[in-house]
């Protein structure tokens, strides 16, 4: 499943040029379509389903966004006007995750795909629902790994789950004191059994590996879990389609909230030099703006697979009209990101983009700045588990 906004760049140019509606049952632009949906027969009379996918049709991922209407028993229905050629994901759900479509086994299902040619109608049946399923999930999880539940946040006023990777000599050597790697969407980088997609970051077993060889120098990890607002979260400035605008209040809670409880937990080293942060797509935007706004605190980033359209490139802005900072930056982009050859293109160009403001600041590659295109990657946890070594390697390489 992907992973809500991600790959929303194609989409938006796709809204700019073919100018269609959102959500609409008039049917008077573009290519009318149909959805009818059986549900199991065990469903709640009069629950609720949702289609959730990647356009704005479908909620951009929202999965409580776009309610179907009952059509008669266990079935729903839902019109739509969408663009003709359009290639869309998409699943349905009873109003988040939890509830979302699995297999007749409660197997994972693989996003629904269709791409639209002409007017139809279409019906769908939904063999089960997630919470059905009373298969518990294999974890994943390598080392030493804390956890910390309902991690309020003042200013955000909600709260989120935290999850701690410990260095292999933490319990033994307790007057150590460790660098500390702050990571956004932090059920997604350790554990398949609580990752969105199924598949992990693998940043436990990767950093295992890189100090068993004496590569990296031992370090704690920070995994900051997201919730249903991860797009205001992640996001310095409001964009005109899809809202946010909240990574100040984010980033207060990091700062203020979160590090001075990991700093009494734990024994870390709490001055900006040991102190990074790492995220991608809307993570990896939020990474970049956050040691660029509060370079006092954190002196490297992770941007990964950075979603530098948001705002219309906002963050280029906010980059050029300050002076360069005492800081380390490490970005990336896979050379298949998105799903047609425009969008391709288009992120290859914005992360070269970044590249060239960044040398015209003054940043020096392969000293405060790595920058790499995995060519033929994709926008997933698999790709960047499989690069995840290169920024660890930078930031905290001996």
């Amino acid at each position: 499943m992907v992973n809500p906004i991600r790959n929303l760049k194609s989409n938006e140019e796709r809204v700019n040029s073919k100018k269609y509606l959102h959500n609409s049952d008039g049917m008077s632009n573009g290519v009318n379509i149909q959805f009818t949906v059986k549900v199991p027969s065990y469903t709640v009379k009069d629950d609720s389903v949702f289609i959730s996918g990647n356009i704005p049709e479908f909620g951009n991922w929202d999965p409580g966004k776009i309610k179907l209407d009952k059509a008669g028993d266990f079935t729903y229905q839902k019109k739509f006007s969408l663009p003709k050629d359009i290639k869309t994901e998409f699943k349905f759900t009873r109003g988040n995750w939890e509830m979302v479509e699995k297999g007749k086994d409660g197997e994972e299902l693989s996003n629904r795909e269709m791409t639209i040619v002409k007017d139809e109608k279409i019906e769908f049946t939904i063999l089960n629902w997630a919470d059905n399923i009373k298969i518990e999930k294999k974890h994943t999880l390598t080392g030493n790994i804390k956890f910390h539940e309902n991690f309020h946040s003042k200013k955000l006023n909600n709260k989120r789950s935290i999850i701690v990777y410990l260095p292999p000599d933490y319990e033994k050597n307790i007057k150590k004191i460790y660098p500390v790697l702050y990571m956004h969407d932090g059920q997604n980088i350790f554990d398949s059994a609580t990752s969105f997609t199924g598949i992990e970051w693998a940043v436990d077993e990767t950093v295992e590996k890189l100090i068993s060889e004496s590569k990296i120098k031992e370090i704690i990890i920070v995994g900051i879990y997201n919730n249903s607002d991860r797009v205001k979260e992640y996001t310095p400035y409001p964009d005109k389609k899809h809202g946010g605008g909240d990574a100040d209040k984010y980033a207060d809670f990091i700062i203020n909230d979160l590090k001075p409880f990991i700093d009494k937990t734990y024994r870390t080293l709490q001055d900006r030099n040991n102190t990074a942060i790492m995220g991608s797509s809307l993570g990896g935007i939020v990474s970049l703006y956050i040691i660029w706004k509060y370079p006092e605190i954190f002196s490297m980033s992770g941007v990964v697979s950075p979603a530098l359209w948001w705002a219309d490139y906002k963050i280029f802005d906010e980059i050029k009209k300050s002076p360069k900072k005492k800081i380390k930056i490490y970005f990336d982009m896979g050379t298949k990101e998105g799903d047609t050859m425009e969008s391709f293109n288009s992120a290859i160009s914005d992360v070269r983009k970044l590249h060239d403001i960044l040398i015209k600041q003054g940043f020096v590659l392969g000293k405060d700045l790595e920058y790499f295109e995995d060519e033929g990657a994709v926008h997933n946890e698999s790709a960047w588990a499989k690069r995840v070594h290169k920024p660890l390697l930078f930031f905290f390489g001996k």
